[in-house]
C-alpha cells in the first residue's frame, strides 16, 4: 500500500508494538501512514468517573478494578514504538479536541461508555451512565486528547 490513514481506532488496540509492525509490512517501501487517535488524557474525565462508579455496588461486581479499555499512548512511547518497528520521519503529538455534547447522557452512553456498558447486565446499563454523568456534572465537557502521528516507511 502506498497509505494508511487510521481515525479513532489505534486507542481500542492493546498492543501497539505489534500492530505498527504488522502496518509497516503492509506498506511500500516510502509509503506513508497517517492516523490519529486517543492520546494520554484523552477522557480523562469521563474515565474517572466510571472508575468511581464501577468500583461501587451494584456496579464493582462488573467493572471494579477493570483496567478500561483504551490504550491512550503518548506522543514519545508512540514515537518510540513507530521508530522500533522501522518507520523514519516520525511526527507525533497530542492536540486538545475538548467536547460539549447538548445531551451529555446520551453522548456517554453512546459514544464513550460503550464497552463499560457491555460489561454490564442490562438492567444496570441505564444506572450506570446515570452514575457517571452524576459524577462529571449538569454540563460536563469531555476532554478529548488527540494523538495525531505521521510516518514513513
Amino acid at each position: 500500500m502506498d497509505l494508511i490513514f487510521s481515525t479513532a481506532t489505534f486507542h481500542w488496540i492493546a498492543d501497539h508494538e505489534r500492530l505498527f509492525a504488522a502496518l509497516r509490512g503492509a506498506l511500500r517501501n516510502g509509503g506513508r501512514l497517517v492516523a490519529q487517535c486517543g492520546g494520554a488524557g484523552n477522557v480523562a474525565n469521563v474515565d474517572a468517573a466510571a472508575r468511581a462508579a464501577g468500583d461501587e455496588e451494584p456496579f464493582a461486581e462488573h467493572l471494579g478494578g477493570w483496567p478500561g479499555p483504551w490504550n491512550f499512548a503518548t506522543p514519545q512511547d508512540t514515537g518510540r514504538r513507530l521508530r522500533a518497528a522501522g518507520f523514519a520521519g516520525v511526527d507525533c503529538g497530542l492536540v486538545p479536541r475538548p467536547v460539549t455534547p447538548d445531551d451529555p447522557h446520551a453522548y456517554l452512553a453512546e459514544i464513550v461508555l460503550g464497552a463499560h456498558l457491555q460489561r454490564l447486565p442490562d438492567a444496570l446499563r441505564e444506572p450506570f451512565v446515570d452514575a457517571v454523568a452524576r459524577r462529571l456534572g449538569d454540563r460536563p465537557t469531555i476532554d478529548y486528547v488527540r494523538l495525531e502521528l505521521d510516518a514513513v516507511r
